[in-house]
């Protein structure tokens, strides 16, 4: 009993300094960082945001060939450059967000280990580790996210694209036709939710829990259109 009553405060003064060293002028940057991945995930176990919707389409192909030819201008020698360090550290074969998350716990970890133990919490200490922090960050990224990348594309492989087009949605999140909002469609009775907007004829906001239809997808973009029914 009397161990326990020790553990308990020992615990609490631990946590308050991990607490006082994260949100440290050295550190709040990282952790700035880890709260909006911690946000995201909330949201998408929620069902508030779609798993893809920060997803970017790395177009690795293209600057590749681009930069293997000879009489390519040096500017876009080394986008194909960056393209290739990138698609290196698995960026385009994940999900971005998977790719980040990873990216950022990492550099957070290694941030609040190096200076606590190190740092002293010099921000010059914190600045000089920064670019070391990032290569060795995407570095753990790319040795945790290999592993992951033939279930991603098995699951990716396994659903087949879904045509929302003049299908009936309901808003979860407001939207305009200048906002960017959420909507949920039922595919067999599984919902699915995509990102909306509304078109531009209509002024009317869409408040959450209204129904519409879905016209079209915006080209090169990764919402739909919609319209009240």
């Amino acid at each position: 009993m009397h161990a326990d009553t020790q553990r308990a405060p020992q615990n609490d003064t631990a946590m308050n300094e991990l607490i006082q060293i994260a949100f440290s002028p050295v550190n709040i940057v990282y952790t700035f960082l880890l709260i909006l991945v911690i946000s995201y995930w909330l949201f998408i176990i929620i069902g508030a945001m779609d798993f893809g919707a920060f997803d970017l389409d790395f177009d690795f192909d293209a600057d590749m060939d681009v930069d293997v030819d000879m009489d390519a201008d040096v500017s876009t020698g080394g986008a194909g450059s960056l393209a290739g360090v990138l698609h290196f550290f698995n960026f385009g074969k994940l999900p971005f967000m998977v790719i980040m998350s990873f990216v950022i716990l990492s550099a957070w970890t290694i941030s609040i280990l190096t200076n606590y133990y190190f740092g002293g919490g010099y921000i010059l200490f914190g600045l000089a580790l920064l670019f070391p922090n990032l290569f060795v960050s995407l570095c753990l990224t790319k040795v945790i996210t290999t592993p992951l990348i033939p279930i991603f594309e098995k699951m990716e492989s396994g659903i087949a694209p879904v045509d929302y087009i003049g299908m009936t949605c309901k808003l979860i999140l407001p939207a305009s036709n200048s906002k960017l909002g959420q909507a949920e469609v039922l595919i067999d009775d599984s919902p699915l939710l995509v990102n909306v907007k509304v078109e531009s004829e209509t002024i009317d906001d869409f408040e959450k829990g209204a129904e519409a239809n879905i016209l079209r997808k915006e080209k090169n973009k990764p919402y739909y259109i919609i319209r009240k029914k």
